[in-house]
């Protein structure tokens, strides 16, 4: 069976700088109709889902100024998108070191349940300060030892997931018995980090679970996705740097038996324009709204800090510490922006798209370098990023979307109703716990 192009679309509509064009209303009630519109008009296209990213914090007080406030938490955000679409994934991010198993397990099947099997779990291990400070006594934790919280985390979310099988519930009317008691697995979890009794009392979803995507770039990080995931979202700001990725996954994932490799999403900051002319036009509009000072704040959760810097001079040497504990794959790829030299504010403008990859230019040129990345197996696909400027989505689905679609890489229509089907993905076994 011929691979298939898979594309998700940034669902977050919160911006640092696009916000001060005048075509952008920032109410509540605004916001609200563009996380509305942008999954009416991602579903017209066919995308696979929806993809919300989530920081637990606002952000370090360097970005409190230019930021836009209204920041709707991820899991009520899609429940709420998931009664107005029909197809459409609604990937949610939650962090496996900082929120509880628990939660996080009954939160995201209740999702899964109510979109009708259209829910996914971006695991991340947060490495932000202003998040941990939201949380108690569990402070930011090294970055290895995240992992080892993420996998017990994981541990007992599956076993959550999967407390009730496909005999679990009998509806025996008569009897007035509803559920066969000897059928429910009880996670019963006492581990070094987590002390989870449960079940959460809910059966499997249309898809089984939940999908698994993970956001592991760094040795250790690929490690557990290789293990775990069954999507990677990454950062490959170049194609020669997303082939080595690739196939790094996919050797990690054969030497660890499993019989298929997680499908490999990377971020793709997109412009496009009818013409080059259009393109440079929308380029520099989107230029003249960025925020370099807000750029610069954010970056300070890194640990790449150009505070104060000229922003018309180069980048400080004193910018990028020699190591962090923070996020490793993070500070190397933010240090390569800066190795050409540019100003300050050109390399805060670079880092609007992370460390990911970008491309800028005709509907044509877009849809070649698509096709080029994925023909050429530096991807299964992508997570779209627009600039934030009105219309440039819509204009990526109705332009972009047929040239893929009549080259034979893109569906035409959904074949089938849940996330698993969009992905391709199997419906996983019933979990039984390592012993």
């Amino acid at each position: 069976m011929p691979r298939e192009l898979h594309l998700l679309a940034f669902g977050n509509t919160r911006s640092a700088g696009p916000w001060r064009h005048p075509g952008l209303d920032n109410s509540t009630e605004g916001v609200r109709r563009r996380l509305f519109e942008r999954a009416r008009v991602a579903e017209a296209g066919g995308l696979d889902a929806l993809f919300f990213a989530d920081g637990l914090n606002f952000g370090p007080p360097a970005t409190w100024p230019y930021k836009t406030t209204e920041d709707f938490e991820p899991l009520t955000t899609t429940a709420a998108l998931s009664s107005v679409t029909e197809r459409i994934g609604l990937v949610v991010t939650g962090s496996a070191t900082l929120a509880h198993p628990y939660h996080l397990a009954r939160q995201l099947l209740s999702l899964d349940h109510l979109s009708a099997g259209r829910a996914g779990w971006n695991l991340v291990t947060s490495f932000a300060e202003a998040a941990a400070h939201n949380f108690s006594a569990r402070g930011v934790v090294d970055h290895d030892d995240r992992y080892a919280v993420a996998e017990e985390a994981l541990e007992v979310v599956r076993a959550l997931w999967d407390g009730w099988g496909a005999d679990t519930i009998v509806e025996d009317r008569e009897s007035g018995i509803f559920n066969d008691v000897t059928d429910i697995h009880v996670a019963d979890h006492h581990g070094p980090n987590f002390d989870v009794r449960g079940p959460i009392g809910a059966a499997r979803s249309a898809q089984g679970r939940p999908v698994l995507f993970q956001a592991g770039s760094s040795s250790t990080g690929r490690g557990f996705a290789a293990r775990h995931a069954e999507v990677i979202f990454t950062g490959q700001g170049t194609r020669d740097k997303a082939q080595v990725f690739y196939r790094q996954i996919h050797d990690e994932a054969r030497s660890r038996g499993r019989a298929t490799a997680p499908l490999i999403t990377p971020s793709l900051r997109f412009i496009v324009g009818s013409t080059d002319d259009e393109v440079s036009r929308i380029e520099r509009s989107a230029y003249e709204y960025f925020s370099p000072e807000y750029q610069a704040g954010w970056l300070l959760e890194v640990d790449v800090d150009v505070t104060g810097a000229d922003l018309d001079g180069p980048v400080p040497a004193s910018a990028f510490p020699d190591t962090t504990e923070t996020h490793q794959t993070a500070l190397a790829g933010y240090r390569a922006l800066a190795a050409d030299g540019p100003t300050v504010r050109e390399f805060l403008y670079r880092t609007v798209n992370g460390w990911g990859a970008s491309v800028l230019g005709t509907p044509e040129h877009v849809a070649d370098q698509i096709e080029d990345w994925f023909t050429s197996q530096a991807c299964d696909g992508f997570v779209l990023q627009d600039s934030g400027l009105p219309g440039q989505f819509e204009d990526f689905v109705e332009q972009v979307v047929p040239l893929l679609r009549k080259r034979g890489l893109f569906r035409h229509e959904y074949v089938g109703a849940t996330l698993r089907d969009h992905l391709g993905l199997a419906v996983p076994q019933r979990f039984e716990r390592s012993t």
